[in-house]
């Protein structure tokens, strides 16, 4: 909607050059097809355009954004008067950004504001128009971190509002006619989210949080007051309401700490370390109940290690099936490797064009740190993950065989080729283009080197990696006579859900006791 109510700006996608994937709902005694339109990576995306229409109806308008064949649009944002828009087009490999200011009656558009990167372009939810001194601030990532720039209402660049070695990570509130804005960051630490505040004339940041942990602000729309809604590791999430100053004026939802008391609650530790070349990685450690450090324990390392995404954070987890194979006796570990978010796009474009190579790298350095510390048996190392941690899961028990001994590899990717155009080609680029790439990058090519136990699990209907993946993973083991476990179930989506979750996490439990316990 246009901020003045009087028109709506829609997007129109023609699907018709998209790939067709035959799913099946084979619950039923008559089974039934469920085609999805899905664009592997290579394929042809949909063609999509943008149009705006009165709201009372009528011709819709559409805006000329120039060549949009194989181009995304990304973000649209309207102006403050409703008569413009600002359109965000790229090209399909993310790696050049146009941002068009498109008159909304006549659809005629102009360049705004032209980026490129050497390796992908982020995007945010965090462009704002300044309509009383007619400028616009936006997040880029600049000099390897995501910060702050002013622009002029032509698009030129005023100034960089924020700089360092840290990310502004949202942009919960801007505040024109008190000229400053309210930023998420990494300033404090990679680990952890903070809120400041930043004058629009520039200069350092001025802290709003203290309490060490993970801070999201939700701000009043004139910056009188906001909610700080804050967790941490040992400090389940509350929620406080504070005045312009940072003062708290109430508490609006306290920690819920019964579950801690309830169950045994093993506490989960956070490190860093340095791995064989310097590189500073961060990790979580949960060691398990009644531990005895003259004792060798299994271990299971949970891993995602897919870009722009971190899961090593000092922030609630709650009670997760990390507790529960902390209470069997299991050591569990997990690191952020490179290519994951938190760290800049300096840190996370390494990894661009390879997949899997850099990541496992990384999480080998962390296994060796792990098995250093005294207490973890080497021969009884498992390894764990979904999605991109299921993928990573493969590329560990296949790219380093016999260092785990057990490994779940849950809904992962095999075949780049399988994954969908928007966020393979961002980071791997076309297959046509990073054939070698491809190849190496994709498990299903390596299954003879499989060594020790693995358990692979994925929904048949999964609508995001397809269980296509899983398939041609699963022939290919059989092709070169390795023997695996395996869970199917039957739901829509790409993870297990309800009642089944239960099911699933008993039998993953039940696998690792039997292959890094010996119980039957």
């Amino acid at each position: 909607w246009s901020p003045d109510s009087k028109s709506i700006a829609y997007l129109q996608l023609d699907t018709s050059r998209e790939l067709i994937y035959p799913h099946a709902d084979l619950l039923t005694v008559l089974a039934r097809q469920e085609p999805q339109r899905y664009p592997k990576a290579g394929s042809p995306n949909a063609d999509a355009r943008l149009g705006v229409v009165s709201a009372s109806g009528g011709r819709t308008q559409w805006m000329d954004l120039g060549e949009m064949r194989d181009r995304l649009l990304a973000r649209v944002y309207w102006y403050p008067d409703s008569k413009r828009l600002a359109a965000f087009r790229l090209n399909r490999v993310q790696s050049e950004l146009h941002i068009f200011s498109a008159d909304a009656a006549t659809g005629h558009a102009r360049v705004l504001i032209h980026d490129k990167d050497p390796y992908w372009i982020n995007l945010d939810d965090d462009f704002f128009f300044l309509p009383k001194s007619n400028r616009i601030l936006r997040g880029a990532d600049r000099d390897g971190h995501r910060h702050l720039l002013l622009h002029d209402a032509d698009g030129k660049l005023l100034t960089q509002l924020t700089r360092g070695d840290w990310d502004v990570t949202g942009v919960p509130h801007v505040d024109e006619a008190g000229g400053r804005v309210w930023i998420e960051s990494t300033q404090a630490s990679p680990i952890e989210r903070h809120i400041y505040s930043v004058s629009l004339q520039g200069g350092e940041p001025r802290r709003l949080t203290r309490d060490k942990g993970t801070h999201t602000a939700s701000v009043s729309p004139t910056g009188e007051y906001w909610l700080d809604s804050y967790s941490a590791l040992d400090s389940p999430p509350q929620v406080t309401l504070r005045d312009a100053a940072a003062g708290a004026i109430a508490v609006v939802r306290s920690p819920n700490r019964a579950p801690l008391e309830e169950f045994h609650f093993q506490r989960t530790e956070l490190l860093n370390f340095k791995g064989s070349d310097g590189t500073l990685f961060y990790a979580r450690l949960i060691k398990p109940v009644n531990f005895d450090p003259a004792k060798k324990y299994p271990a299971v390392v949970m891993v995602y290690g897919g870009p722009h995404a971190q899961t090593v954070r000092d922030m609630y987890a709650g009670i997760n099936w990390d507790q529960v194979l902390a209470n069997r006796g299991f050591v569990i570990w997990q690191m952020d490797n490179r290519g994951s978010g938190g760290r800049g796009h300096a840190w996370e474009s390494q990894i661009n064009r390879r997949f899997g190579k850099l990541e496992l790298s990384d999480q080998l350095e962390g296994v060796k740190h792990l098995t250093s510390l005294g207490f973890v048996d080497p021969a009884r190392i498992g390894i764990s993950g979904w999605s991109f941690g299921g993928y990573m899961t493969l590329m560990g028990m296949l790219r380093a065989p016999g260092l785990f001994q057990a490994g779940i590899s849950g809904a992962p990717v095999t075949d780049w080729r399988l994954y969908d155009t928007i966020y393979t080609e961002r980071y791997m680029g076309l297959p046509s283009e990073n054939e070698d790439g491809y190849h190496d990058s994709s498990p299903v090519h390596f299954a003879k080197e499989l060594k020790g136990h693995l358990m692979l699990v994925h929904n048949y209907g999964d609508d995001n990696v397809l269980y296509q993946n899983n398939l041609l993973m699963q022939v290919e083991l059989q092709k070169a006579g390795k023997q695996f476990d395996l869970l199917v179930y039957p739901q829509k989506a790409h993870g297990v859900t309800g009642a089944l979750t239960a099911h699933m996490r008993e039998a993953m439990t039940n696998f690792f006791e039997r292959h890094l316990m010996g119980v039957n």
